[in-house]
């Protein structure tokens, strides 16, 4: 979805499907600033975007100064950015990266693991994308699903004044799980009632008309 442009934050939580499993054993954190702790800002903060999600480490991103969700405009001819995250752990985490278009452009690696680590680097770019980082440890798991202690940031986004975040891989993929979706909806799925039924399809057909749209936008044949 990112790499189509489509700016979605990380936000989610524990399913808790048994005793097994704590409560909080992944969990996301939204950034409020000085605005009252209450479920509209907390909401307000996850649609901005300034998020982490987190099996245990805090992970803190900035880009030029730019917290995720926020944007930066660059020229044609690129820029240079200095990009920081501060990744804190109670358990040792082992590698901290950071995430340019779903590629890891930049990361440091601690055998021994820590506890504490602040990484700062200068990454070159000069296309629209956006930036994340995240941190993993080989330590763990913490439940009995397996999951490894880790986390991940919501990204910056950066845009190119005449260009467009978009990927045809992304894009066929995307129509392929929309495909897979109507295809369940009208041969497995328990029937709804005939106007739920509609509402559910034309959701479906719109995003596959939109996603069409943008290929040939991009003069790309399918």
């Amino acid at each position: 979805y990112l790499n189509c442009g489509y700016r979605v934050p990380c936000v989610g939580g524990t399913d808790k499907m048994g005793a097994y499993i704590p409560v909080g054993a992944n969990r996301t954190y939204a950034y409020l600033g000085q605005q009252e702790f209450n479920f509209e800002n907390w909401a307000k903060a996850v649609r901005s975007g300034n998020t982490f999600m987190t099996t245990g480490p805090l992970l803190l991103l900035r880009a030029d100064g730019h917290a995720p969700g926020e944007e930066i405009t660059i020229g044609a001819g690129g820029a240079t950015l200095e990009v920081q995250v501060e990744a804190r752990s109670f358990v040792p985490f082992h590698r901290v990266e950071f995430v340019w278009n779903g590629k890891v452009v930049a990361s440091h690696e601690d055998k021994d693991g820590r506890r504490d680590f602040l990484l700062t680097e200068k990454i070159r770019v000069s296309t629209p994308g956006w930036l994340a980082a995240r941190c993993v440890s080989r330590l763990g798991p913490t439940s009995g699903w397996g999951l490894g202690i880790q986390a991940h940031t919501s990204p910056v986004y950066f845009k190119v004044a005449g260009q467009e975040l978009f990927s045809e891989p992304a894009a066929v993929y995307m129509l392929t799980l929309i495909e897979g979706a109507e295809t369940w909806v009208n041969q497995l799925a328990t029937r709804p009632d005939p106007e739920s039924l509609t509402r559910v399809l034309k959701t479906l057909s719109d995003a596959r008309e939109h996603l069409h749209q943008r290929l040939h936008a991009h003069g790309i044949k399918h």
